[in-house]
């Protein structure tokens, strides 16, 4: 059943970094869309816990890192989506008496969304990438978290419904009362 597991994580995280990559930037506002691939990380983490959002968000920041347009230094996205993903998963192993609700979701994306933003920016800032603009900062995360909770509201119960299928019956009983 892992194995399952691995493999409709791996199928989720290269749907959203080619439809990331090939469709959303023709809806961009101020050169930012949504991040497919971070609300992906983060519902994988929330249905999963930190360990599994930390390894998803490496692996699908290294798919962005690599799959072109990419025009930065490999592994910034990787990061970034490595720490929005154990964060997220962090926030679910906290709300252990139950789910997640969807202002705690909403909250969550915002979050991750933040975060990841942040980080990509201030290592672009210490490998001076000339395209980082700290005065922008605020005005691309303002419409980058609206985006995402936008995408979020779709994305995440898809994939957390997905994630509920491919569990044994034993954990399942475990798991949900």
């Amino acid at each position: 059943m892992i194995s399952l597991r691995i493999g409709l994580t791996a199928l989720l995280l290269m749907i959203a970094v080619t439809v990331q990559t090939s469709m959303l930037p023709h809806i961009a506002v101020a050169g930012v869309s949504c991040d497919l691939v971070m609300i992906v990380v983060v519902a994988l983490a929330l249905a999963r816990g930190p360990e599994w959002g930390a390894i998803t968000g490496f692996l699908g920041g290294l798919l962005l890192d690599v799959v072109p347009p990419a025009d930065h230094t490999a592994g910034r996205w990787a990061l970034a989506l490595a720490l929005s993903g154990y964060v997220a998963g962090m926030i679910r192993r906290e709300t252990s008496a139950g789910p997640v609700g969807p202002l705690g979701v909403a909250l969550t994306v915002v979050l991750s969304a933040a975060l990841s933003l942040g980080v990509y920016s201030a290592t672009g800032s210490l490998l001076h990438d000339p395209a980082v603009d700290w005065g922008e900062f605020g005005v691309r995360l303002g419409i980058a978290a609206g985006y995402d909770v936008v995408g979020a509201i779709v994305v995440i119960p898809l994939v957390l419904w997905m994630m509920r299928r491919v569990v044994p019956a034993r954990e399942r009983r475990r798991v949900l009362p």
